[in-house]
């Protein structure tokens, strides 16, 4: 029987090889359509929060510094990805407007990783996954 420490272990382990190939794929798919990894989670960053943010929240959100943010959406921008736009009641404030991006290719990458992972989720009871799913959202606060 594995003890909590060995199991905390195991767990980080599999973590970091988790992280990695989810990095590694991300930057292929970036690639494909002609970002870096950065742009890519920046502008996936944008589309899940669902309505415009500024660019301060964005950086703080990344944890990207001010300055790299504004290079990031410069990318963006240039890409046609993200429209900035000026707040109608304070124009000293941006707004950055993520544009929806379809691209085949894309898609059906991640359409791919959706799929195995769906097998991967029918080999686990329900209860099984909402531990997951609650250890996940835990551990993603840890910086």
């Amino acid at each position: 029987m594995s003890t909590r420490k060995q199991l905390g272990e195991q767990i980080a382990a599999v973590m970091q090889e988790v992280i990695a190939s989810a990095v590694l794929t991300n930057e292929r798919i970036a690639r494909s359509i002609g970002l870096n990894v950065v742009d890519l989670q920046a502008y996936g960053v944008l589309l899940r929060h669902g309505e415009p943010m500024t660019p301060g929240r964005l950086a703080r959100t990344t944890e990207l510094p001010t300055s790299t943010t504004t290079r990031v959406l410069d990318r963006l921008e240039a890409k046609g990805l993200v429209q900035r736009r000026p707040d109608p009641g304070d124009r000293r404030k941006t707004w950055v407007h993520a544009v929806p991006f379809e691209d085949e290719q894309v898609g059906a990458a991640y359409a791919e990783i959706l799929r195995q992972m769906d097998e991967v989720h029918a080999r686990f009871s329900v209860a099984e996954l909402q531990t997951v799913l609650r250890y996940l959202d835990e551990i993603k606060r840890v910086r």
